[in-house]
């Protein structure tokens, strides 16, 4: 049975697997080796709950209680999109249901950032820097498996990093995360546009796009530079006409970094530090 300590390190690892092409897609676009638009599209699908169960069950093949390892990956990797979808994001959404339908899902409840969400983020911090040391037991899950196991994770694996390629014209016809409006860029005045946090300069009044163009902001903005969520139309292909704006004073990405942080702290300290750990005496006294 997985003990609750060992539950703990898949559920944080469950909360990171939708994030993860997204990490990706921020360390790749400054390399500029791909289409920042297609990378984006690809990313995307991966993002989708569908294949972060194929992810999910890949890793899943790689633990010595393979079905129950999956259902806790599986059913965190869903509420993690659920809680994405309860959030107002302009322009932005999950994929719950894909392949049967690549448009995006968002109830909109409550901005990122709201005090609800930074509540529950400080108690889950606090319980597991209070906690930290009890949960150093993740290797002991671990498993090489060999055969028919091994051949099934990889294969899922490869249905993860694949896949994703055979939904990206479904994807642009969506027109997901406005993709297909940015890039077609002849095409844009006129067109209605949301962007979702964008990076905003007060000075320049631009905004800057996960491409890195920057993009003339006139109509409702801010006077601070920051992120900013704007919903509007494009004027020309160079300059957009904002009808209202949103501006987040939280600090989202300092705690997206600390957060990363500290899983991976947390789970590079439960595979090496057991390793170093003296074995149990579980001889009774001669």
């Amino acid at each position: 049975m997985v003990v609750g300590r060992d539950r703990l390190l898949w559920v944080i690892i469950a909360c990171t697997i939708p994030d993860l092409p997204w990490i990706v897609l921020t360390c790749f676009i400054p390399l500029d080796l791909f289409d920042p638009y297609t990378l984006r599209l690809y990313c995307t699908a991966q993002a989708s709950l569908l294949l972060c169960l194929f992810f999910s069950a890949a890793l899943a093949c790689f633990t010595k209680q393979p079905g129950k390892i999956f259902i806790v990956l599986a059913s965190n990797c869903l509420f993690h999109l659920v809680l994405d979808a309860l959030e107002i994001k302009w322009g932005n959404g999950v994929h719950l249901i894909a392949p049967f339908s690549w448009k995006m899902m968002h109830n909109g409840t409550i901005w990122p950032g709201h005090p609800v969400i930074l509540g529950f983020t400080l108690v889950g911090l606090l319980y597991l820097l209070g906690n930290w040391q009890r949960y150093v037991a993740f290797s002991t899950q671990l498993h090489l498996p060999g055969g028919r196991k091994a051949a099934i994770g990889l294969l899922l694996f490869s249905c993860y990093l694949f896949a994703p390629i055979l939904f990206l014209e479904q994807l642009e016809e969506a027109n997901t995360y406005n993709i297909h409006t940015l890039r077609m860029k002849d095409q844009r005045p006129g067109k209605h546009i949301e962007f979702d946090r964008v990076h905003y300069f007060a000075e320049q009044q631009t905004l800057q796009t996960f491409t890195g163009e920057r993009i003339i902001v006139t109509g409702s903005q801010p006077t601070a530079s920051g992120r900013v969520s704007f919903r509007g139309h494009f004027l020309t292909p160079t300059s957009f006409v904002s009808a209202s704006h949103h501006y987040h004073r939280d600090q989202r990405d300092l705690a997206t970094l600390l957060g990363l942080f500290m899983t991976c702290t947390l789970l590079l300290q439960s595979l090496i530090l057991p390793h170093f750990q003296a074995p149990k005496n579980n001889q009774g006294p001669p």
